[in-house]
């Protein structure tokens, strides 16, 4: 065997040696199906939330959603029961293991599934890119996996307490890991 082929295997066994040290990726995903309050409202709000691992302090969300009120905002959240039957309520209150106040996501002290509103454009399609350091994909306290996501029919207003004012919960869908 020549140099060449010798040095191309050399280099493909320490890529693929490499390449095994690399940890997978962990990912969920939540399909948003409208509520029972969503058809009062005129709404049938549908879409994908994915959440991604960024190492081991932070989730990436990315969120669209269609069938919302256009150029509106509208409350977003984890919520703390897997329950998304009827009117979305009995998912219960945000996701809160630190049982801190309904805050600003902004803040440090907030609630763990608290997220900025979800923003529509003109033709009533809401997306969310946020980063959260405050929930995980891997097993503990902070895991959202089997939790419910909501989409409120009104903005949250980052300050009433319990749930910051958002409204009737007009879609809902559960988080399972990808």
């Amino acid at each position: 065997m020549t140099l060449l082929p010798r040095l191309s295997l050399l280099s493909a066994a320490i890529l693929l040696a490499g390449c095994q040290n690399i940890p997978p990726t962990l990912t969920a995903v939540a399909q948003i199906q409208p509520t029972s309050s969503a058809q009062a409202a005129g709404l049938n709000p549908t879409g994908t939330i994915t959440f991604t691992q960024i190492g081991s302090g932070m989730v990436m969300v990315e969120a669209k959603i269609s069938g919302l009120k256009p150029n509106s905002e509208h409350g977003f959240h984890v919520h703390a029961v897997a329950d998304c039957s009827g009117d979305g309520t009995k998912t219960g209150a945000h996701f809160n293991p630190d049982n801190h106040p309904h805050n600003h996501p902004g803040e440090r002290n907030r609630h763990a599934g608290a997220m900025f509103n979800l923003k529509t454009d003109a033709n009533g399609v809401g997306t969310l890119r946020q980063d959260l350091d405050t929930i995980s994909l891997k097993p503990g306290k902070y895991s959202i996996i089997g939790q419910p996501i909501i989409t409120h029919q009104g903005p949250d207003d980052y300050k009433s307490q319990p749930l910051g004012n958002a409204g009737p919960r007009i879609g809902c869908g559960l988080i399972t890991a990808g």
